[in-house]
């Protein structure tokens, strides 16, 4: 069996930290690392190993967008989910990719993060089941383990999706089992999983045998940003140099998402030697082609202060969140071209 979007993290990360992969330079850039003479260090952590959620990242490497814009790119593996915001706020990283959900976690916990562009402007989360497992919506799941991939988001958000469908959260398990989503369904050690996305692992399942995709937003989750590109607000603020570093990343992204789009064969081509010997080079096809009809023809990035603001809101209202968080803060277009 292929490694997935999650086991591909095992072999890519680094147990203590942060690991490359070869993009745009040899090592890794610290938040404050510039060039005076060459390109400008931009150091992005990613969310999980490289997949074609990244497809607007690769494809600008690629065709040279990061190049033109003077910047030299290094993207990393986090070594677990929690990575993302806590890198960004301590100034370890200039950016990295997070979650709607969970940006807004970490911005009520007091983290320094801000999302600045939507990489996957809608959810992709979803719960999946083999087709025989008799679970064919929310009301079935009591009783029932269901595997998740460690998101802090996660366990409430099932929490709700169970209350919802009339179900006790108490009678379901929730065993984390990490990057191996695919592999605890596959080899039926839970009888779902929650966390995998329909464009990935939902593709990846389907070419290996017959299962349900229930998106979240079918089991009464509101949409929202799954991926999103997160900065540290304080140093937009402060610091001149980094700013510009965003918004000058944030348009070469723009434009390698657009080159993707006029030619998905660019965005495959892209992918390619950076999943080497994680996906059959069919289901990588499908999964650049689910991932790409998810992305606006126009517009890279925009986020609505509303839509954050009404989403933290529901968070609050269902557990998610402990304090009431503005959500109209925790996001801004400012630096997208």
């Amino acid at each position: 069996m292929k490694t997935t979007r999650f086991g591909a993290t095992i072999a890519l990360g680094l147990a203590a930290g942060l690991a490359l992969s070869a993009c745009g330079s040899s090592g890794a850039q610290t938040g404050d690392s510039t060039s005076g003479a060459g390109p400008t260090q931009v150091s992005m952590l990613l969310d999980w190993a490289p997949n074609p959620d990244h497809a607007a990242l690769y494809a600008a490497q690629h065709t040279g967008a990061y190049d033109d814009a003077g910047l030299s790119v290094s993207f990393a593996t986090p070594s677990n989910t929690a990575d993302a915001a806590r890198e960004v706020s301590l100034g370890r990283v200039d950016l990295a990719i997070s979650y709607e959900p969970d940006t807004l976690i970490a911005v009520e916990s007091g983290l320094d993060v801000i999302s600045v562009a939507a990489l996957i402007p809608t959810s992709l989360t979803s719960l999946i089941t083999r087709a025989d497992s008799g679970i064919t919506s929310a009301a079935d799941l009591g009783g029932k383990t269901i595997g998740l991939s460690g998101l802090a988001s996660q366990e409430p958000t099932i929490d709700f999706i169970a209350r919802n469908a009339g179900v006790d959260p108490a009678t379901i398990s929730l065993p984390n089992v990490q990057q191996s989503l695919n592999q605890a369904l596959l080899t039926d050690q839970v009888d779902a999983i929650f966390g995998a996305f329909r464009n990935i692992e939902g593709v990846e399942l389907a070419a290996q045998g017959d299962f349900v995709i229930l998106p979240a937003t079918e089991l009464g989750v509101p949409d929202y940003a799954e991926l999103v590109i997160i900065a540290n607000p304080r140093r937009l603020q402060d610091d001149a140099d980094y700013a510009q570093r965003v918004k000058a990343f944030l348009a070469a992204t723009a434009a390698g998402q657009q080159a993707a789009l006029a030619d998905p064969q660019v965005a495959i081509d892209a992918l390619t030697p950076e999943t080497e010997g994680s996906y059959d080079p069919e289901v990588l096809a499908k999964m650049v082609e689910a991932t790409l009809a998810l992305l606006p023809a126009d517009g890279f990035g925009r986020q609505s202060a509303d839509d954050w603001a009404t989403y933290a809101t529901w968070m609050h209202d269902n557990g998610l969140l402990e304090s009431e968080v503005d959500g109209a803060q925790a996001t801004t277009n400012d630096y997208l071209p």
